[in-house]
C-alpha cells in the first residue's frame, strides 16, 4: 500500500512541476512572438506535461514499436524544456534587471536554446575514454562500463561502446548497473552484441535493473558471456572481485560483505552501483571500489543537485587507503542529451610501480 501511496505522491509531484513549468515555457515563447493562447495552446501543454508519464504507462502495458518512439519522444521533450526553462528564466531576469530591447533578446534567447539542443544531442553521442593507473603489484587493464541505459539509447551505442571496448584490448570488462532500462522492449537479441567480447565479463545490477524485474534480466543476461555477480566473490586473473546488487538500503554494502568470506589480504575489487558504503568497504579490506549511478548530472545544472545526494559524483577519489571510481556513466537516460557531462568509458590499468 505504502509502496502505490508514494508512487501516486511521485507522479502527482512531477506532473504538477512538468505543468507549472511547460506553462511557463509555451506562455514566454508565445509572448515573445505575439501568439494569442488558442486551444493549441492547451493542447500542446497538456501533451508536454503529462506526455512522459502516460506514455511510459502506455510502453509497459503494450511494448511495441510506437509506443516506444512515443515515449522517446517525450522523453527529448523534458530535456529540451528544460534547456528552454533555464534559457528563458535567464533572459527574464537579466530584462528585469537592464530593460534591454525584447525585440532582440528574444532571438538571442531562442538562438541560446537552439544551439545548446543541437550540442547536448551531439554531445550525448560523443564516448569519451578516461584512462587511471593504479599501482599495484600486478599488471592488468580493466574496463569499467555503467549506466547504458540499453532501451533508453540504442542497440547501436552499445555496439560502439563494445567495439571501442575491445579495441582497448582489456583483461576484463566489469559492468556496474544500469545495463538495462525498462524504456524498451528487451529481449535476448537486445544484448547479441555482448557476445563480441573479447574479454570475461561481470556484472551487477542498477536500480533500474530492478525497475525491469531481476528475473526478467537474469533470463535475458543468461544468453550472453556476461557473468552476474549478485552478492557473491569470485576470483580472476589473481584478484578478488566482489559484486554486491543494488540496494535503496543504505547499510547494503556493510551487510552483504560482513556475510562474504574473501581475503582481505588479496588485492579485492568491489563492484557497486551507487557511489555510497565507502567506509564499510575500507574497513573490509577493498582496495578498489567501483561505482556510477550519478550520471554527473547528465544535463546542467543537474549535477548541483546530484551532488546533494551523492558527495562523489565521477572520477578517482582515495578514501581511508581505497581507490574510488565513479563512472558518469557510458550511455544517457531519459533525452538522450548531455550538457555539461560525457559519455565514459573508464580504462583502469592496475601495473607494477617502478
Amino acid at each position: 500500500m505504502s509502496r502505490w501511496l508514494g508512487l501516486i505522491l511521485f507522479i502527482s509531484i512531477f506532473s504538477g512541476i512538468c505543468l507549472g513549468g511547460y506553462y511557463y515555457i509555451l506562455a514566454r515563447l508565445f509572448s515573445f512572438f505575439k501568439l494569442k493562447q488558442t486551444i493549441w495552446f492547451w493542447l500542446i501543454l497538456l501533451v508536454l506535461a503529462f506526455g512522459y508519464i502516460v506514455f511510459s504507462m502506455l510502453e509497459r502495458k503494450f511494448p511495441c514499436g510506437w509506443c516506444q518512439w512515443l515515449l522517446r519522444l517525450s522523453a527529448i521533450g523534458l530535456g529540451v524544456g528544460w534547456l528552454c526553462l533555464v534559457v528563458l528564466l535567464g533572459h527574464d531576469l537579466l530584462y528585469f534587471i537592464f530593460r534591454f530591447p525584447i525585440q532582440i533578446s528574444r532571438w538571442v534567447a531562442v538562438g541560446a536554446i537552439v544551439l545548446l539542443t543541437v550540442y547536448s544531442f551531439l554531445n550525448a553521442m560523443r564516448i569519451e575514454i578516461r584512462r587511471l593507473k593504479l599501482p599495484i603489484d600486478t599488471n592488468l587493464t580493466i574496463v569499467q562500463l555503467s549506466d547504458i541505459h540499453l532501451g533508453s539509447v540504442s542497440q547501436r551505442h552499445l555496439e560502439r561502446l563494445i567495439e571501442k571496448t575491445n579495441a582497448l584490448n582489456p583483461d576484463m570488462v566489469l559492468f556496474t548497473g544500469d545495463l538495462l532500462d525498462p524504456a524498451g522492449n528487451l529481449t535476448t537479441d537486445s544484448l547479441i552484441c555482448l557476445n563480441q567480447l573479447n574479454a570475461p565479463a561481470y556484472w551487477v545490477s542498477g536500480n533500474h535493473e530492478r525497475y525491469v524485474g531481476l528475473q526478467k534480466v537474469m533470463a535475458i543476461l543468461k544468453e550472453t558471456p556476461v557473468i552476474p555477480l549478485r552478492n557473491e566473490v569470485t576470483e580472476l586473473k589473481g584478484i578478488q572481485l566482489i559484486g554486491i546488487e543494488d540496494s535503496e538500503n543504505p547499510a547494503q554494502v556493510q551487510q552483504v560483505l560482513s556475510n562474504l568470506q574473501f581475503d582481505s589480504q588479496r588485492y579485492t575489487i568491489l563492484m557497486y552501483h551507487q557511489p555510497e558504503g565507502f567506509d564499510a568497504a575500507a574497513k573490509a579490506g577493498i582496495n578498489l571500489m567501483l561505482s556510477g549511478h550519478t550520471h554527473n548530472g547528465q544535463i546542467w545544472p543537474f549535477n548541483w543537485v546530484v551532488k546533494t545526494r551523492f558527495q562523489y559524483l565521477r572520477g578517482l577519489h582515495r578514501i581511508d587507503g581505497m581507490f574510488l571510481s565513479v563512472s558518469p556513466g557510458s550511455g544517457t537516460w531519459g533525452p538522450p542529451m548531455r550538457l555539461g557531462s560525457r559519455n565514459q568509458i573508464t580504462l583502469i590499468v592496475l601495473k607494477k610501480d617502478n
